[in-house]
């Protein structure tokens, strides 16, 4: 059950959407939500089926769907999927932010996943609704359908990003027609719960590659943005695992601070969509600069409280300019070793002109 339990009670944490255009849609969309109740459904549709928990759509369905798109993960629309491939068209992105859609008969016995299908988790919210509802899923993506695994579905389960969605395009197509891939995790991804298919070899770094003739790809995974110099295809796994530790003047615009982020990795050849998390101190969560440089990489903000600084500062540079402001003798440093569970320091503390910044490597 995909939630959050706390101590009184259950927050429902995946956000679906139920869109319908007839009254029997209106019947399966009240049946389907009652068999989600550990998730947050919406049921959308015309005035004239409508309940007193329904929200109306008022605008002709395209423009509906634009409006929905980015605001749920999965859309399951009960209708025509000719009609639904029409109205979400003008409306997609790409395969790494859309949401799963999905598509039932009004009879429900069929549920087809329609779009981002594993990124988007649309395969396996129609195995869910099919499960739950007794209806039959209809998955068409090839390396279900043929029991293997994409290159995108790996990088899902060891937390990772892909680096280039062609290079990942390219080497699934491999997987797929049974060619034999070495998988090189240089970065340690934990593979405890990955079941591989048999064509994907592990090996532990690009130097056991003995005899690269026997391998028609390569995955790998690395925070390194240098290019690989390969004779074979071969897509990069980027793991979040890079943890910065922020400081910066008051109203420090977010621009700077990105570049900043941007710059300083870059000289240190570290795939910015490596982030993993933003640490800074109390005084500054609401930071507007912060808050839309972790927006911006899609990072974590973390706080680390007053008193984990103090219990681990003396480890580095002190600036009484900095006790002045803040009452702490450091902000970036003793930031980024706590959020990176007192992780490895790839760069110390750099001042970048009212920017202070230190990156640190999570190895939890």
């Amino acid at each position: 059950m995909n939630t959050v339990k706390g101590l009184n009670k259950t927050v429902k944490t995946e956000k679906w959407a139920i869109v319908t255009l007839s009254q029997d849609g209106m019947v399966l969309a009240n049946r389907l939500a009652e068999h989600l109740d550990d998730r947050e459904c919406h049921i959308y549709t015309k005035d004239k089926y409508a309940n007193e928990t329904t929200k109306i759509i008022t605008t002709d369905i395209t423009t509906f769907m634009g409006s929905i798109i980015g605001e749920y993960q999965i859309i399951c629309c009960i209708m025509a999927t000719g009609i639904v491939v029409r109205a979400i068209a003008p409306h997609l992105e790409h395969k790494s932010s859309d949401p799963g859609i999905l598509v039932m008969d009004t009879n429900g016995e069929f549920v087809i996943s329609l779009l981002s299908g594993h990124l988007g988790g649309a395969n396996d919210a129609a195995r869910l609704v099919a499960k739950r509802l007794g209806a039959q899923a209809v998955i068409t993506t090839g390396t279900d359908v043929k029991g293997t695994m994409a290159v995108d579905v790996l990088a899902q389960k060891i937390n990772c990003t892909i680096d280039n969605f062609t290079d990942a395009k390219d080497v699934t197509a491999l997987i797929l027609n049974g060619d034999l891939i070495a998988f090189v995790n240089q970065e340690n991804c934990d593979l405890d719960a990955v079941i591989l298919p048999n064509n994907i070899e592990v090996v532990t770094d690009l130097t056991d590659l003995n005899n690269l003739n026997k391998y028609q790809g390569i995955i790998m995974t690395t925070l390194d943005t240098k290019k690989a110099d390969l004779p074979i295809p071969s897509v990069k796994l980027i793991p979040r695992k890079l943890v910065l530790g922020v400081g910066c003047r008051r109203d420090t615009p977010g621009e700077r601070i990105i570049q900043a982020v941007q710059e300083t990795l870059a000289s240190l050849n570290l795939n910015e969509k490596g982030i993993k998390s933003l640490a800074t101190i109390g005084l500054k969560a609401d930071e507007p600069g912060i808050i839309e440089a972790g927006t911006f990489f899609n990072a974590k903000k973390v706080i680390i409280p007053n008193e984990m600084v103090q219990m681990v500062q003396s480890r580095f540079e002190a600036s009484e300019f900095v006790f002045k402001t803040t009452g702490l003798y450091a902000v970036s440093e003793p930031c980024g070793f706590v959020a990176s569970g007192f992780g490895k320091c790839l760069l110390e503390k750099q001042k970048l002109g009212g920017i202070t910044l230190s990156v640190w490597l999570d190895e939890n």
